[in-house]
């Protein structure tokens, strides 16, 4: 009874000391508690350990072994409680809600993430989602986090079977990085070379990809074209990127070929097209009575079909970017990829095809909008795990 109250009253003396950030930290708190014998022996180090932020000399050899490999042990605990984390916000598509345009985003700007270090995590913890094991053997120490990202990406690459994974898992255990990646290379059968972007100078930079054939008979037919076979690679790959954002881009010319070609989504449409009546009139905005003037006038934008000038001023509007807003941080998401035209009041719901009605939103926040309207449940069967 005497050794408990000591270890209380050691507990409050850490805890009033403005240790427990410290000692939570290096994950030492959680350990030591289920051995209070231990915890008093080691007490002395995390209060020399608040005096080495002044001075190191005052920690013995011993104590910085000690605390060092503690904090190892607790920044892998935090990586996996990272993972849970980001695998619980990719659930809830708080990302989207939050103004980004994917959980990779939210990641790397947010959280402030490296893109080397955002991919890894992401990739982890989506492999971890659909394949519990992986945590077992990250908790083991069996797997790295390394190791985990690239056994990801052979499964997303090659699509094996959850029985295959877990065969490929089962080899890997316990191998080093390079062990891995021999063992990945020779069983992979898709042939995958990542293209490289090396910054030469200031100005310059070196581009290394592969090329199928049609790549070098479409370059040669534009050199033919150019009419000069002295052009370079980086000469006809720039004529032709030129081009093309000259044909697309709205900014550059406002007579822009649009290039999408739905207004909404497959995902939206689908889920609005098959709601049952019921579910329909139960969501529907109330009707309003239009004289004839106003009916002829509106039968052409309450179609799913928008005019291509229509698109044109939305796409002006947007500069081409993603047009949601979080409405708590009022943070725009802006994102260029994937751009599609969303009916505000949804075209199933008695929404226009009109400019006032449409907005510009990245696929991500279209389904987050989708989800809003119809429900979670509702788009579950149209949404990808």
């Amino acid at each position: 009874m005497n050794k408990q109250n000591e270890v209380r009253r050691s507990h409050a003396s850490i805890i009033s000391n403005g240790l427990w950030t410290r000692i939570f930290n290096i994950g030492f708190f959680r350990k030591l508690s289920a051995n209070s014998s231990n915890f008093i022996i080691d007490r002395s180090v995390f209060v020399r350990y608040k005096l080495t932020m002044k001075n190191w000399s005052l920690v013995t050899n011993k104590e910085l072994h000690t605390l060092t490999l503690h904090a190892s042990k607790s920044e892998k605990s935090a990586t996996l409680v990272l993972l849970e984390h980001l695998a619980e916000i990719d659930r809830r598509r708080l990302y989207a809600e939050m103004g980004f345009p994917s959980l990779w985003i939210y990641v790397h700007e947010l959280l402030g993430y490296s893109e080397s270090q955002t991919t890894e995590r992401v990739s982890a913890m989506r492999l971890m989602t659909k394949v519990p094991e992986v945590k077992k053997e990250l908790i083991a120490g069996n797997i790295s986090l390394t190791t985990t990202s690239k056994l990801a990406t052979h499964v997303r690459r090659e699509k094996t079977s959850q029985t295959e994974t877990l065969n490929i898992l089962s080899a890997i255990s316990g191998k080093s990085s390079r062990e891995v990646d021999q063992y990945l290379a020779k069983n992979s059968v898709v042939e995958y070379k990542m293209d490289k972007l090396k910054p030469i100078t200031s100005e310059t930079s070196r581009i290394i990809i592969d090329v199928d054939q049609e790549f070098l008979v479409l370059m040669n037919r534009v050199r033919e074209l150019k009419g000069h076979q002295g052009s370079s690679t980086q000469e006809l790959l720039k004529l032709s990127m030129q081009n093309f954002v000259k044909r697309f881009d709205v900014k550059s010319n406002p007579n822009a070929t649009v290039k999408q070609n739905a207004p909404e989504t497959s995902t939206a449409a689908n889920a609005k097209q098959t709601m049952t009546p019921v579910a329909r009139s139960s969501l529907r905005a109330p009707e309003v009575t239009h004289s004839n003037s106003e009916v002829s006038n509106t039968r052409s934008t309450h179609s799913r079909f928008i005019l291509s000038g229509i698109k044109n001023k939305v796409r002006l509007r947007s500069g081409d970017r993603c047009e949601y807003v979080d409405p708590n941080t009022q943070r725009r998401c802006q994102s260029k990829m994937k751009l599609e035209f969303d009916h505000i009041v949804p075209f199933s719901l008695g929404g226009q095809s009109t400019f006032e009605n449409l907005r510009h939103l990245c696929a991500s926040h279209n389904k987050l909008s989708a989800i809003r309207q119809f429900g979670s449940s509702h788009m579950k069967q149209y949404l990808k795990s």
